[in-house]
């Protein structure tokens, strides 16, 4: 069901793209995405606190700690408000001593209407951080579904209205369109994530009153726990949305369109893949928790054999992915030569390496990865210069990208087979 949901979720994100398009023309679009993009990084940027929900909750369940559970959910909204105020107070900063015009080579717009535009979506994306933590919740309690339905319904309602500006208000100006659909993305949403927040604590029958304060011991756990968990949602993030940003300042916003809509043809499959692996996060903490390799090494076993099948679809996805942009993306865009096929290959890696992230993320064993992650994010801009140099163009971004992937491939699931096989010795 969560990849049902997350099906939906996406293939309405696909219809949503031609609209926005034909709404903000490429140039404002590409803004567009460069500004969604910059936010996504601020759902992150919570120290892990929600990721700490999906690992923690399954524990404290099978420890039968029910009114720790209730003060650890209490902190986390607590925390989760505090680091908002944070983030949109350090970014508020951030754009008084920047020129974020001139870092994006911006130059269709005004500085004041690019701050504001900054500032609005940066509200917006740090309110949705806290009202969101449901979805962790969601799969925290091993229902996950209701976490992709939210997305679902949260990205089928923005397509509407994305549709409805697009019939009705079409002759406003490019400012104001691309202030209405920020309104709409952060707006709905905003709407969804509270309505679905409600639900979570009706359906578990929670309430939030407890007189027990989590020990500091376990707060601290917590924390550094979160904090690692940070950097890798930090550092996944940056590894892979960084490359708007290089072609941005390398070429110009435009020229970020066609590699994101070739990225985003590729994000379908990876969207439903993911949802539908998301709840084996938290099984994966309850199979360690209580030794179950053999559990755990048919879980593995499992997903190496469906991954032949995954790879033959996203080997038919790069065949007929030319005909899906030119009957998706009416303006004629032009995509580099080889452009799909590394998309192709790298969307294939991240499927790979995302199932065996999720086992060491679900039993907190993080220093590998993030290891790994630093390391490819110290070698990725200096690496992308060096193929850009060469003359591989906006294809030196994905390139740069998959060379570094093949350390994860073979890295990533060896560290998993290895700790599983570790849990013989301890019984």
């Amino acid at each position: 069901m969560s990849g049902f949901y997350k099906g939906i979720s996406g293939l309405s994100l696909f219809i949503s793209i031609p609209f926005l398009i034909k709404y903000l023309g490429q140039e404002d679009y590409g803004i567009w995405i460069l500004v969604f993009t910059l936010f996504q990084w601020i759902l992150v940027m919570d120290f892990g606190i929600q990721s700490s929900l999906k690992t923690k909750i399954p524990v404290l369940f099978h420890q039968n700690k029910f009114d720790l559970i209730k003060s650890y959910i209490k902190i986390t909204y607590k925390y989760a408000i505090y680091l908002a105020l944070f983030i949109f107070a350090l970014f508020v900063t951030f754009i008084c001593i920047y020129d974020i015009k001139t870092v994006l080579n911006i130059t269709t717009h005004s500085k004041n209407f690019i701050y504001l535009l900054f500032l609005l979506n940066v509200f917006f994306f740090c309110i949705n951080s806290i009202a969101g933590i449901h979805k962790s919740l969601f799969v925290a309690y091993l229902k996950g579904k209701y976490a992709e339905e939210s997305l679902a319904v949260n990205q089928i309602g923005s397509l509407i209205l994305i549709i409805s500006a697009v019939y009705f208000l079409p002759n406003i100006n490019s400012e104001k369109k691309l202030l209405l659909i920020t309104i709409i993305n952060g707006g709905f949403c905003l709407l969804v994530n509270t309505f679905y927040s409600i639900r979570f604590f009706k359906l578990e029958k929670i309430n939030l009153k407890t007189k027990i304060k989590p020990p500091k011991e376990f707060v601290q756990e917590i924390i550094n726990i979160g904090i690692r968990f940070m950097a890798i949602q930090l550092g996944m993030m940056l590894f892979f949305t960084i490359d708007n940003y290089i072609i941005s300042n390398n070429f110009s916003p435009k020229d970020v369109v066609p590699y994101d809509t070739v990225t985003k043809i590729f994000q379908l499959p990876l969207m439903i893949l993911y949802a539908a692996l998301s709840p084996l996060w938290s099984m994966f903490a309850k199979d360690y928790i209580e030794k179950n390799k053999k559990n755990l090494y048919n879980n593995f076993k499992k997903f190496n054999t469906y991954f032949i099948v995954i790879l033959c679809l996203i080997f038919i996805l790069y065949l007929i992915c030319p005909f899906i942009v030119s009957i998706w993306i009416k303006d004629e865009l032009e995509i580099p030569k080889n452009l799909v096929l590394y998309i192709a290959i790298v969307t294939s890696f991240r499927i790979f390496t995302t199932f065996y992230s999720y086992f060491l993320n679900g039993i907190g064993k993080l220093n590998l990865f993030i290891i790994i992650i630093l390391f490819s994010l110290i070698l990725k801009i200096p690496l992308t210069n060096f193929l850009i140099h060469l003359d591989f163009g906006i294809n030196s971004v994905i390139i740069s990208t998959l060379i570094l992937m093949v350390i994860w491939v073979i890295v990533i699931p060896l560290e998993c087979y290895k700790i599983v096989k570790k849990l013989k010795l301890e019984n």
